[in-house]
């Protein structure tokens, strides 16, 4: 399917929002800070319609999804999910590959975004990080569909990724069943990847997806953990928060779980299983940020039963976290999913938020922009 690169901008009101978006609220911020949003696509970052064609042409990226991101050595690192080559045809398309990874060295997003370095095979096409086994939904107990990115993160000069092994896609939409989750990492700014000696999440965990950050915000001050909020495979369970000392990323055994309580310092517990609900459900896949203008971690995600992408902000990663926002409705973007932000692309002293969105139709990754009014 060709993209008409036509800006597509609407306007939200929060305080017009709060029937609209409806469904159960946590504990909120007495001001939230974002008054309205206004979103626009800026331009597909892979596939026939990416500002390098060329490049995707020679790499076989026709369709690809997702686009999580981490930032390393002067570059920004995106983590692509199911990729599909040419001839175009959507999901199910020729040269499989569960993953890719593409960078760039440009750290302003008001032009579009160039992908012009990749991990690839010694064909010169995109390759896999760590490749699915790519069986039939639900084989068996343990079969694996697929293996998708979730989330990435570096520490130093090390880049963690977090991917869920999905043992099948459901029919109807936004369900699917994991068998495990586990943290890779690279030492080599993603030439090579190594699998942690342990898995990370069972088929039953909420943490199997997560959106993981180390920045120094509130709550993580002198950025010493790394955090992470966590949801079950599929986009109907609640979100929860993990944390982890940065050193120690791949060890299971060192993660801190967040129970409610009356003091965020003292309300950890090493057993996840006890881990308090932050947002409610329902939470798809998610991305967290610390903006550092309006003194908030924002968190975006879509909503399958609104079908929307929303943002939250709270002052700590265990909330209160406020009403959602609407960032882009089905409405504008027919089956979109998929926020996710990076530092970088918080622009002209946080009035201007950049972040990845995927429609399915198309089967492509979208940077798309989104200017933020704040009351204050």
């Amino acid at each position: 399917m060709r993209f008409t690169r036509t800006p597509v901008f609407r306007k939200y009101s929060v305080a017009l929002l709060g029937a609209f978006i409806g469904g159960s609220v946590c504990a909120q911020p007495e001001t939230p800070m974002i008054k309205e949003v206004s979103v626009q696509i800026v331009c597909p970052i892979t596939g026939p319609n990416s500002k390098v064609s060329t490049l995707m042409k020679q790499l076989d990226v026709c369709g690809t999804d997702l686009g999580i991101m981490t930032e390393a050595d002067g570059r920004i690192f995106f983590a692509f999910g199911d990729t599909f080559g040419y001839p175009c045809s959507g999901p199910g398309g020729p040269d499989w590959r569960s993953n890719t990874l593409g960078a760039t060295a440009n750290h302003n997003p008001a032009n579009g975004v160039e992908l012009t370095d990749w991990l690839t095979n010694p064909d010169g096409t995109a390759k896999a990080i760590i490749e699915g086994a790519h069986q039939p939904p639900f084989t068996g107990t343990n079969g694996e569909q697929t293996k998708i990115p979730t989330s990435m993160v570096t520490v130093g000069g090390r880049i963690y990724l977090h991917y869920m092994s999905v043992h099948g896609f459901a029919a109807k939409g936004g369900v699917w069943d994991c068998n495990y989750s586990q943290f890779l990492y690279s030492d080599d700014m993603g030439k090579t990847w190594t699998p942690a000696a342990l898995q990370f999440g069972d088929s039953t965990s909420n943490f199997n997806m997560l959106a993981l950050t180390d920045q120094n915000g509130s709550g993580n001050d002198f950025a010493v953990y790394v955090y992470a909020i966590g949801t079950p495979c599929g986009r109907f369970g609640d979100a929860k928060l993990g944390r982890v000392p940065k050193q120690r990323v791949l060890d299971p055994s060192a993660w801190q779980y967040y129970v409610t309580g009356q003091d965020p310092e003292h309300s950890w517990t090493p057993n996840r299983s006890a881990a308090s609900e932050i947002i409610p459900a329902p939470i798809g896949e998610g991305s967290i940020l610390w903006d550092p203008w309006i003194k908030r971690w924002l968190f975006t995600y879509l909503n399958e039963d609104t079908a929307q992408i929303e943002l939250r902000e709270a002052e700590n990663p265990w909330g209160p976290w406020s009403v959602p926002i609407a960032l882009a409705t089905a409405q504008q973007f027919p089956a979109l999913y998929g926020a996710f932000m990076t530092p970088s692309f918080l622009q002209d002293s946080g009035k201007s938020l950049y972040f990845v969105m995927s429609m399915f139709g198309p089967y492509e990754a979208f940077l798309m922009k989104a200017e933020l009014q704040t009351y204050h």
